[in-house]
């Protein structure tokens, strides 16, 4: 029996093969067409990417693979993810303690009070650079502060409506690139196995850079501007009304902030500083704003709900609440990111499949031709990145991809995947607004007031992000070239593990 059993794995064995080309690009031009079709009909990609790992699973069987070996494939590759789905979930929680303590309230409510229309500009994108690293998410930081800013603008004259919006657009980028609450952040960092806090440190390289040179822009444009303008409104004195009558505003507050600042500079793990952090916020919500300690334990999972406020102030009108402050303030909460969670989940189910049958093989032996140096492979893994979301339209999606196409390839060239990790934010993250047929898109015009033409057009952060990627790429200069401490210490983990077994 032993001896069948032998037989008959090595004849199953003998019996897979390496995908055909068609068979390796269908998987991918699937996944394109249907997310693309998902996009254009406004449909939810989380069922869509079930659909595509299905695909995968067809061309793994046609390839010799079982589903018992593909299954094998999926709960290794997400075995690996659990730290990133840990990340994810401890995200929603620090958010809902940061809005329950009125921590991001109160920094929406000062920086909108220190604007004029010659700066309009500049201070909508340092504000929305502020709102998104602490928040981590640039959809937020658009819906929120960015449609904030716009408002104000609108109601000023002589001043460019594109402008602002295109640096709401810019600034909401900035934390979603840096902020170590970005989901997309955790995923760069995570698809690659990198440290999320070196790949931080080696992603500002090019972020600050580009965000320097983005405020001079902005402070050149100011000094030429005209300084006629109210920079009040209606919806924004209600917002400011609303968030002043349910929080009490103290520099107490901002320590959930310096918390995550000192993690981050410390080196700190993630996922403690950020569960950290969502506990002395809600701490400060009970202690501070006088909120009740079962509204506490609930916000870290549901988010916050504006009636949250009625234990601390009974005789607030939540009738009188605009728009924007519950846009504002009615978000956070594990449950906010059970969406990114599955399609992560999903993610990682499509490519371990795709993976194992050796689809990313095939493309990658195929792509990696035009490859010769650094410089080129940067520059390749970039137009990848921008095509995948360009035709899927989820940043996601290719995030994950790129991270499990480009990885072995980085690795053999002795290229240090941190460069990895920095180049599939550098081009990935904040990309999908630039095309009009994404949920992001869409967000971003509706909520900013512009089109998508005008975010490419204004949105000179993003440019300038892709324009040091490259240079820094054919250069060698701020290309991470030694393994950080960290990485030496997991390769001498893994060495241990290895020789134990």
């Amino acid at each position: 029996m032993a001896n069948t059993d032998q037989t008959g794995r090595k004849a199953a064995t003998a019996a897979r093969r390496k995908p055909t080309n068609l068979e390796a690009y269908s998987t991918i031009f699937f996944l394109l067409l249907t997310f693309g079709l998902g996009a254009a009909y406004g449909l939810n990609y989380v069922p869509l990417m079930v659909v595509v790992a299905a695909y995968a699973a067809v061309i793994a069987k046609r390839c010799g693979y079982t589903w018992r070996e593909m299954e094998a494939a999926v709960g290794e590759r997400i075995g690996r993810s659990v730290p990133v789905i840990t990340i994810l979930l401890a995200i929603g929680f620090m958010l809902g303690g940061l809005m329950f303590s009125g921590t991001l309230p109160m920094l929406i409510y000062y920086g909108l009070q220190f604007v004029s229309p010659r700066w309009i500009a500049l201070c909508a994108f340092l504000l929305c650079c502020t709102f998104s690293t602490v928040t981590g998410t640039s959809n937020g930081s658009a819906s929120t502060a960015g449609l904030a800013m716009v408002g104000l603008a609108m109601a000023m004259p002589n001043v460019n409506l594109g402008l602002v919006a295109g640096a709401c657009y810019a600034g909401s980028q900035f934390g979603d690139k840096l902020s170590p609450l970005s989901d997309t952040t955790v995923l760069a960092s995570l698809t690659t196995d990198n440290d999320i806090f070196d790949h931080i440190v080696n992603m500002s390289k090019t972020v600050l850079p580009a965000a320097l040179i983005s405020v001079v822009v902005y402070v050149v444009i100011g000094m030429n501007s005209p300084t006629e303008g109210s920079v009040t409104s209606d919806e924004t004195a209600q917002l400011l009304s609303s968030l002043s009558s349910m929080f009490k505003f103290n520099a107490l507050l901002l320590l959930p902030v310096v918390f995550i600042v000192w993690g981050s500079v410390t080196q700190r793990p993630s996922t403690v500083i950020l569960f950290g952090s969502g506990f002395i916020a809600v701490l400060i919500g009970v202690l501070y704003q006088g909120f009740s300690a079962s509204d506490a334990v609930n916000v870290l999972y549901s988010g916050f709900n504006s009636k949250m406020v009625l234990t601390a102030h009974p005789d607030f009108n939540l009738e009188t609440m605009g728009k924007a402050a519950k846009t504002l303030l009615e978000r956070g909460g594990i449950a906010d990111m059970n969406k990114t969670f599955v399609a992560t989940w999903l993610c990682f189910y499509f490519a371990a499949i795709a993976e194992k049958c050796g689809c990313l093989d095939v493309m990658l032996d195929n792509l990696m031709g035009f490859v010769h140096s650094t410089g080129s492979l940067i520059l390749t893994t970039g137009i990848a990145v921008v095509v995948l979301i360009a035709v899927g339209g989820s940043s996601t999606v290719a995030l994950l991809l790129g991270g499990n196409m480009f990885k072995k390839k980085y690795e053999e060239m002795g290229v240090n995947t941190l460069n990895l990790s920095r180049t599939l934010e550098d081009f990935g993250t904040g990309c999908s607004g630039f095309f009009p047929w994404t949920s992001s898109g869409i967000l971003y015009a509706s909520v900013l007031f512009s089109s998508s033409l005008t975010f490419l057009q204004y949105s000179f952060f993003s440019w300038l992000v892709w324009i040091f990627a490259i240079v820094y790429g054919f250069t060698g200069i701020c290309i991470q070239k030694h393994p950080t401490a960290k990485q030496l210490a997991a390769q001498r983990e893994r060495e241990e593990s290895a020789a134990g077994a």
